[in-house]
Parts: C-alpha cells; structure tokens; sequence
C-alpha cells in the first residue's frame, strides 16, 4: 500500500515529510526519488481516500503531493475533504493537463500550487522554502 524512504545522510537536518498521492507507479518512483534526494521523508498512496484516511488517522506531513486524475477519490475531492478537515499543511497539486478550465476547479479546491508532471527539483526547492517560513 505505502512506503517509507529519507536520505539517512541528512539526520542532524529536519525532516520534512510528504505525501505522494499518485496510481501510477512510475510516477511515484520518480516523485519519491526527487523528493529523498532533498531530505524529505516520503510516503506513497494510490488515491485521494487513502490520502483522506491517512489524515484521518491522525498521521500528518509538511507537503502532500496531489495527483489531479485519481480513481476512487480524485484529487480534487480529496484536496477538499483534506481542506475542510482543517489540514494546513502544504498541498501542491500535480496534473498532465495543460488547460485552465480544467486545473481552476484543483487550484479552488485548496491547492497552495499546482504544477505540470513530471515533479521537478524547481518545485521541491520551492516547497522547500516555504517550509522554511
């Protein structure tokens, strides 16, 4: 269902920690290799309703990355769920679409971003320095 991964080499740093929402296993590979190559500890769901029951749970992280296009639970509905339970943290939103009418209802949702796949070190760095404030 989920992993868990950080660059051990950073353990006297904080350790951030994030939430890659995302089915597509690829996708998550390369997210989660991006992201432990800047100290964030990382874990992995396949939709929006794990991402939900996970906050739900009580578990929390600094950045949840969320793909727009989910099953059971797309990202949209989940951000909002995320949104009204009273989670603060971070939220970037990722998607593969190119058009505005589409990406307005994610970003409305509660996104604090939202970029183009695939993830890059721009976006990580960015949120990066947001955390810092």
């Amino acid at each position: 269902m989920s992993e868990m991964n950080g660059d051990s080499s950073m353990s006297d740093a904080k350790k951030f920690t994030a939430l890659v929402v995302d089915n597509n296993i690829i996708v998550q590979k390369v997210e989660q290799m991006f992201l432990s190559k800047k100290g964030f500890k990382t874990k992995i769901v396949k939709n929006g309703q794990e991402a939900v029951n996970i906050f739900k749970e009580g578990i929390s992280f600094d950045v949840v990355i969320m793909e727009m296009k989910l099953p059971i639970m797309d990202g949209i509905q989940a951000t909002k769920e995320l949104r009204a339970m009273g989670v603060k943290c971070l939220i970037f939103g990722m998607t593969t679409s190119e058009s505005k009418s589409n990406i307005q209802p994610f970003i409305e949702a509660g996104l604090d971003e939202c970029f183009s796949k695939p993830l890059d070190f721009v976006m990580i760095d960015n949120a990066l320095k947001r955390l810092g404030k």
